[in-house]
């Protein structure tokens, strides 16, 4: 029989062996959702109300440089946007794509002060009547990435519709008739994109590989188990991985190119889900946690707890300065640091809903206001 109560809160936290800092979470406020900095007790220590004139939750969430934040707001049909928020919790900034897009699942500003967006579109006839299922040919979505000024200006945009095989689709099928909906099932949701980041500087780009040239976009796609690089350029699709580990990437999530300075940094680590695993068995029920060489394609570190760790659906992996990995095992709404031997040094499990897709922490040094709060 199941367990009906857990413990909940910090349960572990060995001071030493941690990255101290604040993390970012989406808490329940009383007027709707609020985006909060937790210190590591698990204490609210900073909370942003959310402007409910779009509405919709908020799948993602990011402190800026300048302590403002950054957040996706996701709802059903158009209505959802993006935000920015100051410290004060001023809204000062928000974007709402045009009629037919849906945003979705990540947002993330460029180096050069821009706004990457990923939002959902309808794959015209010309191209769904190519598929060889009747229900895509009637009904397809695809995702398009745009690159924002802040004049609201739609600078670069990359709609994979253009740039992908139609009939290349998810190998487990979901039918019409699923729990997520008819328009998100695995047959016309096609790529389920869940990640996107323009890559930083980094050393495969200054030895000379133009796969890696910093802007290009790095994207996960969940449904086709594919994590890939489209050159801003060009337009074409540079570089693709779906893994070797126990069979590969399977329904994988928050996929990044880790910055210069972080230990590790060049590599692309990513939270592989193990959600319909479709070659090997030992990926069933078991996530991982993926520290890849993108040059090589070659598995550099890996999390693996077997069945003990597992998050169907979402999730994130950050790698920290001192060399730990933040995982958040959102099924389980379990959020904890590990060292590279493998150490859990730091675990805090979440109470209650809202459901928390995304984390990420932040050092003293990020921006000059969390100085007063840690």
């Amino acid at each position: 029989m199941p367990l009906s109560v857990y413990t909940a809160g910090t349960t572990l936290y060995k001071t030493d062996a941690c990255y101290n800092g604040l993390t970012v979470i989406l808490l329940k406020g009383e007027k709707g959702p609020e985006v909060a900095l937790i210190n590591m007790e698990g204490e609210p220590v900073k909370r942003w109300a959310m402007d409910d004139a779009k509405g919709g939750g908020v799948p993602r969430a990011r402190l800026l440089p300048n302590g403002n934040l950054l957040v996706l707001r996701q709802a059903r049909g158009p209505s959802g946007c993006v935000q920015e928020y100051d410290w004060d919790g001023h809204l000062v900034w928000a974007y709402a794509p045009q009629d037919g897009l849906q945003v979705h699942h990540d947002v993330e500003k460029t180096a050069d002060g821009n706004t990457l967006v990923l939002s959902r579109e309808e794959v015209p006839e010309e191209i769904r009547s190519k598929a060889k299922e009747p229900e895509r040919r009637e009904m397809l979505y695809a995702d398009v990435i745009q690159e924002i000024s802040p004049e609201k200006e739609v600078v670069w945009e990359w709609h994979q519709c253009e740039h992908l095989d139609i009939n290349l689709c998810c190998k487990v099928p979901a039918p019409v008739d699923w729990w997520a909906g008819a328009e998100n099932n695995t047959l016309v949701d096609w790529t389920h994109t869940n990640t996107i980041q323009s890559l930083p500087e980094n050393r495969w780009f200054d030895s000379g590989d133009e796969r890696f040239r910093p802007g290009n976009v790095l994207m996960s796609l969940r449904q086709l188990d594919l994590v890939m690089i489209a050159d801003r350029e060009s337009k074409e699709i540079v570089w693709t991985y779906t893994g070797d580990y126990k069979g590969g990437l399977s329904g994988q999530h928050d996929s990044h190119m880790v910055e210069k300075g972080l230990p590790g940094e060049g590599n692309i680590i990513i939270f592989d889900n193990g959600a319909s695993p479709t070659t090997d068995l030992s990926h069933c029920g078991a996530s991982f946690v993926l520290e890849v060489d993108p040059e090589q394609k070659k598995t550099i570190w890996v999390y693996d707890q077997r069945e003990q760790f597992h998050s169907n659906f979402t999730s994130s992996c950050q790698r920290l300065p001192n060399g730990n990995t933040l995982i958040l095992e959102a099924a389980h709404k379990r959020l904890f640091e590990v060292t590279q031997e493998y150490e859990i040094v730091w675990e805090h499990v979440f109470a209650e809903p809202p459901f928390i897709q995304r984390a990420y922490r932040y050092g003293s040094g990020y921006c000059p206001q969390l100085e007063n709060l840690l």
